[in-house]
């Protein structure tokens, strides 16, 4: 039997059918004669049957992230490009209060000579339930398996930075944040130790009080479990924020409790306000104790490290410490062909000091210069305690003439020191090399240079610089 427009229409609009219909998740469209009938779905989210006269012209409203693919639906339909068609979009109510994700079913039952649809049957029905339980099963899949590459890749290093990056890594696979912070908890205070999002500048120093205010870290750390924030300007006057140019809106802090004793924190700053949820506490309350593990364990291997690499008495590197992190430098300069410069830094008349007043007083006095250098320099420099009374300064990125600049403000300093008045304090002398490195060039080559300079510098009466010279004639007094 031929299926045509008319007996569509006697079933769903004028048979004794036609109320049964208007209960079922059936609809029915007839463009012919203007008559629809809506089905209990649609009129659950307030369209009736005058709406889907005009559903080719948008008149059910879609999510805004669908709307291309329902389009899509409906064009395929309208333009004789298929007869029937089958797909899901979020449909919203008509007071546009909430979206469903309902899957639509249509099949144009007749068209007319130009293949115009005449009318249209079509079946809706809710399917928000399902799908959302299938997204929440792709959810669960992905923390799954998130968690066990964090916790395969928080077991592949010692190395603080390396672990801390790669807990990131896994985090943002599935937590939403902008920047992130390791902090330790000393003496009340945390003091950020690795940094996610932030410049070099604003992590140098930056520390936070840990109690006496109203603070989201102060709870998290108080409380000893997770905090969310989404809306910090209202929620936290006392918040703090690390820079003028970002202020986070929402904000996530996971205290890191190692060993029954909390240790630091962990957070997580979001421009966007409302980005945390209870699934986000609920993924992270089941990695916080493989975090703080990880996060402890390659702090402490980076304070044994470090403590191997750093002479005690002055807090400068020791040679162990130029033998590793001294030629790490120095490979850097080879790979980006940039200068470096060595200097080599001697006490005059050192042993004069101690015969003098004692090695007490001779072991300040290396402390005191230890401290000098390390006002002198910057950041990136490394001084390093070479021997006895030497000290070796390796500047990448400084040619001769800046690191002679820096070997002169240095040696400047040292002679304008005191420490007691009534024992005196002794100057230094400076050897300078500087150069571009080749790949065949050795960091012990270019320390040599600076030791002949500095030999030059005791030769002509101590107490001021040199800069190598392959001619000794040349050598350039500071």
């Amino acid at each position: 039997m031929k299926i045509d427009a008319s007996t569509i229409r006697a079933l769903f609009v004028d048979s004794s059918l036609s109320n049964f219909f208007s209960e079922t998740d059936l609809f029915y469209v007839d463009f012919s004669s203007k008559t629809a009938r809506s089905c209990y779905t649609l009129r659950f989210f307030g369209y009736e049957d005058e709406d889907l006269l005009n559903i080719a012209s948008g008149a059910l409203s879609v999510h805004e992230a669908d709307k291309e693919r329902a389009g899509m639906f409906i064009h395929r339909l309208m333009a004789n490009e298929v007869d029937s068609a089958i797909d899901a979009f979020r449909l919203a109510s008509k007071d546009g209060s909430s979206y469903h994700w309902v899957r639509f079913s249509a099949k144009v039952v007749t068209r007319d000579e130009k293949g115009q649809p005449e009318a249209l049957i079509g079946h809706v029905l809710d399917v928000d339930d399902l799908i959302s339980s299938q997204e929440e099963i792709r959810n669960r899949l992905v923390e799954i398996d998130a968690m066990r590459e964090l916790i395969i890749a928080i077991n592949k290093s010692l190395d603080f930075e390396e672990t801390f990056a790669r807990v990131i890594e896994q985090l943002h696979r599935i937590i939403p944040f902008d920047r992130a912070s390791a902090q330790s908890l000393v003496n009340d205070r945390l003091s950020v130790i690795a940094g996610f999002g932030y410049s070099e500048k604003e992590l140098e120093g930056l520390s936070f009080p840990a109690q006496g205010i109203d603070n989201p870290a102060v709870r998290a750390i108080r409380e000893r479990k997770i905090v969310i924030c989404n809306n910090v300007p209202a929620e936290f006057s006392g918040f703090i924020s690390a820079s003028k140019d970002f202020t986070p809106l929402s904000w996530l802090g996971i205290p890191l409790v190692y060993e029954d004793k909390v240790i630091g924190l962990l957070a997580l700053d979001n421009k966007d306000p409302n980005a945390y949820n209870d699934q986000h506490v609920r993924v992270l309350s089941s990695l916080s104790d493989y975090i703080a593990i990880a996060l402890e364990h390659a702090r402490k291997h980076q304070l044994v490290t470090y403590q191997a690499m750093t002479d005690k008495l002055t807090g400068l590197a020791n040679r162990y410490g130029l033998e590793t992190r001294g030629m790490e430098i120095f490979q850097q300069s080879i790979e980006q062909d940039q200068s470096i410069g060595v200097l080599m830094i001697d006490i005059d008349h050192f042993k004069q000091i101690n015969d003098s007043y004692g090695h007490a007083y001779g072991d300040t006095v290396l402390r005191s210069i230890a401290q000098a250098i390390r006002a002198q320099i910057r950041n990136k420099d490394y001084a390093v305690r070479y021997g006895g009374e030497e000290f070796v300064v390796i500047l990448p990125g400084l040619g001769s003439r800046e690191a002679l600049i820096v070997a002169e403000r240095l040696r400047i300093k040292i002679s304008q020191m005191t420490i007691d008045k009534d024992r005196k304090f002794p100057t230094v002398s400076v050897g300078i090399y500087a150069a571009i490195p080749g790949s065949l060039d050795i960091l012990h080559e270019f320390i040599h240079r600076a030791d002949l300079a500095l030999y030059a510098a005791k030769e002509a009466g101590r107490n001021r610089s040199r800069v190598w010279s392959t001619n000794p004639e040349f050598y350039v007094n500071g």
